[in-house]
Formats: structure tokens, C-alpha cells, sequence
């Protein structure tokens, strides 16, 4: 038994050339083009489709097929209702053939075979898997399809024999992207000075840098910071910047944290990289020292020193008067008082000043 399920040295002989096709493959498309005939080939395939993790983090699969894209192309639409997806989910890494997917279905009892039909295409038998990596979840998945001829369990063993080397150049060229991915963002980052830090729409780093690390790791105890060692505070604050429309309501932009004297200013603004298609934040983190503020807390009352202490976190003046337990009428005259005596006109002006 063993010896039948070996490759014939035609067959060896593409499978090697397939391998040194896969070595240093910079894109997805290097991958397809390596493999796409030389599968075909080995599996006496009428078609070949290939999909991969989107690269800038967004849901689904980047398909690559020269033949069966009418069938593909909404695929994330009805993926979880094809038997394929939903038997190689369970079996990741494992080349699965329509027999032991449909389980004793009939073919043209699914959803599938419908949208074959639909696509004109003739898919009558199928092989496939998809590809997991540990700690990483889905890589991608490929998908063999047979006119008419059912596939042999010699070619089913032939395929998954291949699987592990086309995971590893699709490993390849995704952490080829992340470090160059990183990189711009570095770039990005290089432009200002001090303490920064990039974060998803959804409020997950990126990247940050080493002084970003360390006033972190000054300003927030251990249960403020969330996955990622990300503060809690500044995701929730990513999070809402996200979900506006239009520019972002002036509040919302910066976060200030006082302490011993000092203030953690951070400043978020768009940056100039996307990922999964959406906004990423950057966060210039700034550390200052509050002796002017000292020298005002002589004129303010006990009251209006609450209300100032208030102002230079960021609050509304709804969220003043709950802090601060009066009414939003009375922090407005409050508000008019301190800058009255401040000598400032506005509440920008109010923190430029306390942190000059």
C-alpha cells in the first residue's frame, strides 16, 4: 500500500519544481502561479482555487482562481452555509474529499451545486482544506474541483502531502507584509517626537514605541490596561473616534491624566496608514509638568478648583457637573470664572497654558 501511494518520478519531478517556486514567493499571486498546474496536474484537476487571509486584517478570503471566480467571488456571503467551509472548519489542515464532506448528502441537494450550476460551471466533485496556523487562526484554504471523474484516495493524499509547504509560503508572505506593515507605521511614528502609538479602530496596538512603553507602564496600574497592555482608557476613547461621523467631536480627541504634580496629556489623531480598510489612530503621549496650575489654585475657589481639575481631563460640562455634583448651568459660570481669572478665552487655550 505504501508503495502505490508514492509519486511517480514525473510527479516527483513537479512537485520539486512546485517547492522551488514556493521558496522567497513575495506575494499571494507568486503562490498561485506555483502551484496552480502543477496541482492540476498531480490531481488530474479541472479546476484550482486558492484563498488567503486578507493581508490588511479584514474578514474573509482573498481568492485566487483562473477558472472558478463566477462561483468565488461573493463567497463570504453564503461561505457558512457551503459544506465545504462547514466540513474543513472542523478538520483544518486535513484535504477532505466531497465524499466525506456530503457525509451521504446528495450533491445536488446543496446550496453549492446550485451556485455551480448558476455559475456555469460543471463542479461535480471537490477536494479541499483549510489551512490553520496555531495562535493564528485561518491562513487560507484551497479547493480542487472534478468535472466529472470522482477524485482517488491516491490523489487525496498527493494533495495533503502538499499542504504544509503551501501553508508555510503563505506564512511567508504574510509576515513578510506585517514587518513591512510595521515598518510604515514606524515611519509614521518617526515623525513625532517622544512617546506614540498606533491602535486599530477597534482599539488594538499596532506598534508603539519604547518611551510609549515606559509612561505606560508609570501612569497605569496592571488592571487598567487591557489585551496588548493597551490602557483601557485610551481603546474605549479609539473606539468612539471610530464609530463618528464626520471629524471627531473636540472632546474625544485628547486625554489627560493627572498626578504627583504631573500630567499624561495624549493627544489622537488619524494616521496616514489603514487597516482592514479602516482608520488607524495615532496617540502622541505627553508627559508635563503642572506648575502653573499651582500658581492658580490661590485664586480659584475650593469649587472652582474641582471644575478645573475636570477641564484639563477632557469632560464635558455634563460630565463636570456629575463629578462635581451641580448642575450644568452652575459649571458654565464656573467654567466663565476660572478663565475670567486665568486670563483665556477658551478651553484650548485654558490647557495650552496649564501645560506651558
Amino acid at each position: 500500500m505504501a508503495r502505490s501511494r508514492r509519486f511517480t518520478a514525473q510527479e516527483d519531478a513537479l512537485r520539486f519544481a512546485l517547492y522551488q517556486d514556493l521558496i522567497g514567493v513575495r506575494t499571494y499571486e507568486d503562490i498561485h502561479v506555483a502551484i496552480e498546474s502543477r496541482i492540476a496536474q498531480l490531481c488530474r484537476a479541472d479546476h484550482l482555487a486558492v484563498g488567503f487571509a486578507n493581508l490588511d486584517g479584514s474578514v474573509g478570503l482573498e481568492w485566487k482562481t483562473t477558472t472558478a471566480m463566477p462561483l468565488l467571488k461573493d463567497y463570504s456571503e453564503w461561505a457558512p452555509r457551503d459544506f465545504v467551509f462547514q466540513s474543513t472548519v472542523m478538520q483544518p489542515n486535513i484535504v477532505l474529499s466531497d465524499t466525506q464532506m456530503l457525509r451521504g448528502l446528495p450533491l445536488e441537494r446543496t446550496e453549492t451545486y446550485q451556485r455551480s450550476r448558476d455559475a456555469r460551471l460543471r463542479l461535480e466533485h471537490v477536494m479541499a482544506a483549510l489551512l490553520f496556523e496555531d495562535q493564528q487562526g485561518l491562513k487560507g484554504g484551497l479547493a480542487v474541483y472534478s468535472e466529472s471523474r470522482p477524485f482517488s484516495e491516491l490523489e487525496q493524499s498527493k494533495l495533503q502531502a502538499l499542504i504544509p509547504v503551501i501553508k508555510a509560503a503563505v506564512t511567508s508572505v504574510q509576515h513578510q507584509y506585517a514587518v513591512r506593515f510595521e515598518r510604515d507605521l514606524m515611519k509614521a511614528l518617526s515623525l513625532e517626537l517622544g512617546a506614540a502609538m498606533v491602535l486599530t479602530a477597534m482599539g488594538r496596538e499596532l506598534v508603539r514605541t519604547e518611551a510609549a512603553t515606559r509612561r505606560v507602564s508609570k501612569w497605569f496600574a496592571p488592571s487598567e490596561l487591557g489585551a496588548g497592555g493597551v490602557p483601557e482608557e485610551w481603546a474605549t476613547r479609539v473606539k468612539r473616534l471610530s464609530s463618528m461621523d464626520g471629524p471627531p467631536e473636540p472632546e474625544w480627541t485628547h486625554s489627560v491624566k493627572n498626578g504627583n504634580g504631573e500630567q499624561l496629556f495624549v493627544t489622537f489623531t488619524p494616521s496616514t496608514v489603514l487597516y482592514g480598510g479602516r482608520l488607524t489612530w495615532q496617540l502622541r503621549i505627553e508627559e508635563r509638568v503642572l506648575s502653573v496650575l499651582q500658581g492658580w489654585r490661590e485664586s480659584l475657589t475650593p469649587k472652582e478648583r474641582e471644575v478645573a481639575e475636570c477641564l484639563l481631563k477632557g469632560l464635558a460640562n455634563k460630565d463636570i457637573a456629575g463629578s462635581v455634583e451641580c448642575s450644568e448651568q452652575t459649571v458654565k459660570k464656573h467654567v466663565a470664572s476660572i478663565f475670567r481669572k486665568v486670563g483665556v478665552g477658551s478651553r484650548a487655550e485654558f490647557i495650552a497654558l496649564a501645560l506651558s
